[in-house]
């Protein structure tokens, strides 16, 4: 996950020690369950690569509260060439087990390179300690690859 210079600068000016930025694409597990999918679901998933991806927003019931949001990515998991492609499921994540705020799957840019993949700029949002005091999310963006010839998902 790249993080602006902007979002740093407002953490570090802020002052919130609390806020951990990292990153985490595991696989699907409990926190993928369709029961997750923020509904309206025409609304929170989004189809790539002629429908071949699809992203949708997850909420784990809002628990933990700071940080229930996570990304779903379906995906074709390679080239066939070692077993038969099939659709994998990945969630992409601010740690493992950790979400986000929030997650803003219709605000989402794709750009593709035919040497990488398709790249996914997504909208998202970190809780910090402020909140309470009726301060606003932190906004930033994940960049995730998605490479449909080997399968990868990953953070740029």
């Amino acid at each position: 996950m790249r993080i602006s210079t902007l979002t740093q600068a407002c953490v570090l000016a802020a002052g919130f020690p609390g806020l951990a930025i990292a990153q985490a694409i595991t696989d699907c597990e409990w926190i993928g369950n369709p029961a997750n999918i923020v509904e309206p679901w025409d609304v929170n998933s989004r189809t790539f690569a002629n429908g071949n991806i699809r992203v949708a927003w997850l909420d784990t019931g809002g628990e933990p509260v700071c940080c229930s949001s996570h990304l779903l990515i379906l995906s074709p998991s390679g080239n066939g060439a070692d077993e038969p492609i099939y659709r994998q499921c990945r969630v992409a994540s601010a740690q493992p087990g950790q979400g986000f705020y929030a997650v803003d799957v219709p605000g989402i840019s794709a750009s593709y390179d035919p040497n990488k993949g398709l790249l996914l700029s997504v909208p998202i949002s970190h809780w910090h300690q402020g909140m309470e005091n009726g301060a606003g999310p932190i906004p930033d963006r994940m960049e995730i690859r998605i490479n449909q010839a080997n399968g990868a998902v990953v953070f740029e």
